[in-house]
């Protein structure tokens, strides 16, 4: 049972299927309640005028009819920086995906995914972490961490290294205790697939291929004593 706030959402698309499945496949959810819906850019302009208060997350498509979603999501962070941004499409072309993260979206998510996936992107974005359908993962992280993590590339010598976040750090403490993705979902309050994209991004971030690299770094840095 969620104790969270219900995640108010924003869902733009030009095909009005598509608003009324997602309205219908949150009906019945105390956690996420759709509070508006539109068809075009224009509309949807108006619509985050009026309500954009409220809104927490949306869920915006690529292609509409009068512009694209890029747009949309470039004037939604800068106008109201407070709402998290899905895309949500059918597009899983690498043109496509840095064109929303560059826009400011946090999530990429296919439209074949399923209401618990949906549900999963959702809860992340709001925290304002990344989220990527797994089809896409791999190219979008790589994308992000050579967009943000240029400084950390070529200095395997240098005694700064990456910089972590604290989640980072605690997550990478844990695997180095041989701990697996439940037991630190568990421990942490995260779901086994958050701490599953957390471990992808730290063995990129990190330039390692497997759990016994990240170990190593552990080791190596001090997160965790050596045995």
């Amino acid at each position: 049972m969620s104790t969270s706030p219900i995640t108010r959402l924003f869902v733009v698309d030009d095909h009005p299927l598509i608003t009324q499945g997602i309205v219908g496949l949150f009906a019945d959810s105390d956690e996420i309640k759709v509070e508006a819906v539109a068809h075009s850019l224009a509309e949807a302009k108006k619509v985050l005028h009026e309500k954009g208060g409220s809104i927490d997350v949306a869920l915006i498509d690529i292609r509409l009819q009068d512009g694209m979603g890029m747009d949309l999501t470039r004037y939604m962070s800068r106008y109201f920086p407070h709402i998290r941004t899905i895309a949500l499409t059918m597009y899983d072309t690498e043109e496509y995906l840095k064109a929303m993260v560059q826009a400011g979206a946090l999530g990429y998510v296919l439209k074949n995914t399923s209401r618990e996936e949906l549900m999963e992107a959702i809860r992340t974005v709001r925290e304002g972490h990344y989220y990527f359908s797994r089809a896409t993962q791999d190219v979008i992280g790589h994308y992000i961490l050579k967009q943000e993590r240029i400084p950390s590339r070529g200095r395997a010598s240098s005694s700064e290294g990456p910089h972590l976040t604290p989640r980072e750090r605690e997550i990478l403490e844990l695997i180095a205790r041989e701990m697996t993705n439940a037991q630190i979902a568990e421990k942490l309050g995260l779901s086994p697939r958050t701490v599953h994209t957390h471990r992808r991004s730290l063995m990129q971030k990190l330039g390692v291929k497997n759990s016994a690299g990240l170990v190593r770094y552990a080791i190596e840095a001090g997160i965790v004593p050596s045995r």
